[in-house]
């Protein structure tokens, strides 16, 4: 009996993948995979259950903070649209945790860069 439950258990992982894990573990998998968005919508479905939690949030923030640094050294789009997303996304992060220190520091170097392209007429 004990074979076939580990038997199971192991085929069940084998096929599910990631299944067992708790959604903060699932949504970690993603973010590492550069699946932002879908991390985002998982932790976002996690704090309407637990509103509260500081862990949850922390995670989120964290997430979105991470989130806008892709979007800066993504070679494939232009300066200003991701600029503009990734100054979206450190928002969302200084939202959550007022606190990460990164993620304020980007979203005052958008500004300037953001500034720097209105002053010197740059699409």
């Amino acid at each position: 009996m004990t074979k076939l439950i580990a038997t199971l258990l192991f085929l069940s992982l084998l096929t599910g993948g990631c299944s067992f894990f708790d959604p903060v573990s699932k949504a970690q998998h993603l973010t590492n995979k550069g699946k932002y968005d879908d991390a985002i919508k998982i932790l976002n479905k996690e704090i309407e259950k637990k509103p509260e939690s500081v862990p949850l949030k922390s995670v989120l923030a964290q997430t979105y903070s991470d989130y806008g640094l892709a979007l800066c050294q993504d070679p494939d789009k232009s300066p200003k649209v991701k600029y503009t997303k990734a100054k979206e996304q450190f928002a969302m992060a200084l939202a959550l945790n007022p606190y990460l220190t990164d993620a304020k520091d980007m979203y005052e170097m958008i500004e300037k860069i953001q500034e720097s392209f209105e002053k010197n007429s740059i699409d």
